[in-house]
């Protein structure tokens, strides 16, 4: 009877231990392969975080421009890698045979417009203007808006970062650099260019990315940042999870993480980006909270990048 009493209880814990997921958990990749077309301060921001919170997992990354990368992708067809981060949804979408879906948790506290599709949005871009209020109140001109720019006395006066090396969104680029066309302005130039030539008067104003502006006012620059009255133009970056990866839960931890609010708050403070989070903003004097801020729809956009203004 006794040996009886001792094989049901060895049955029943051998039983019961097969129903403990232990095996699952233990054969867990510790590998993560990332390729990235995210400036290298974000990007060493996002892992330096990332193995904070999963020592164990190695991260490793090919970086290029977005171009490079969606063709490596493409020619690999997704086998070495696990996680593309960075891009506009069209260079998704063009591949999204190479892509698996995954919805993070985190949806739900993003900004309604950026909630609904199948890659998973992991920044806000903005193009804004920065004004060198002396030169502008020298020249008598009042920048305010996107038309404020065409005014004649602004003629020469307004310089433009290279939009295809600087945003990553579509609709972006193309406003920008149509409306550069419709105004007199100088060649497309580098941020830091732009952004010195305003700070010290060559310009009185310049078309750049929000988060370099930010960026020069805090280290004392007398520029503001102004963010036109017909919209600004914004638009998100993306990331995707390659179909077939080995490390497919890294690479959800990963999406995960950089979605959530620890690390959206910390690339708020740091790097000064606009974060896909309804619960992440600035706490910056003068810097509009998202939620604020009004962006360019495409007729708004059509107007202003094939109408002269009145004054010219």
């Amino acid at each position: 009877m006794k040996k009886h009493f001792i094989s049901i209880i060895l049955l029943v814990s051998m039983l019961l231990t097969a129903l403990v997921p232990t095996t699952a958990l233990e054969s867990k990749s510790d590998n993560l392969k990332l390729y990235s077309s995210l400036p290298t301060t974000q990007l060493d921001l996002m892992v330096s975080m990332f193995n904070e919170k999963y020592p164990n997992i190695a991260v490793d990354v090919f970086s290029a421009d977005s171009n490079d990368v969606f063709a490596r992708v493409q020619t690999e067809a997704g086998a070495t890698g696990d996680l593309v981060l960075g891009g506009n949804l069209e260079s998704f979408q063009t591949a999204q045979e190479l892509f698996t879906e995954y919805t993070t948790a985190n949806i739900k506290n993003f900004h309604e417009q950026y909630a609904g599709t199948a890659f998973t949005p992991i920044q806000l871009h903005i193009s804004a203007l920065v004004v060198n209020k002396d030169i502008a109140n020298k020249l008598g001109v009042d920048i305010t808006s996107w038309e404020s720019l065409k005014d004649e006395k602004l003629s020469g006066k307004v310089a433009y970062m290279d939009p295809t090396k600087s945003s990553p969104v579509t609709e972006q680029t193309a406003f920008v650099t149509n409306f550069a066309k419709a105004i007199d302005v100088a060649n497309p130039s580098a941020p830091s260019f732009v952004l010195n030539a305003v700070t010290e008067g060559q310009y009185a104003a310049g078309i750049v990315n929000e988060e370099k502006v930010i960026e020069r006012q805090l280290s004392g620059a007398n520029v503001d940042v102004v963010y036109a009255t017909e919209g600004v133009a914004m638009g998100a970056s993306y990331a995707g999870i390659l179909a077939g990866t080995k490390n497919e839960e890294n690479a959800k931890l990963f999406l995960d993480f950089i979605t959530g609010k620890e690390y959206q708050q910390a690339a708020a403070n740091i790097l000064h980006q606009r974060s896909v989070r309804i619960d992440v903003d600035f706490d910056l004097e003068g810097i509009a909270p998202t939620k604020n801020l009004k962006a360019l729809d495409v007729q708004n956009m059509a107007i202003l990048t094939s109408l002269q203004s009145a004054t010219r």
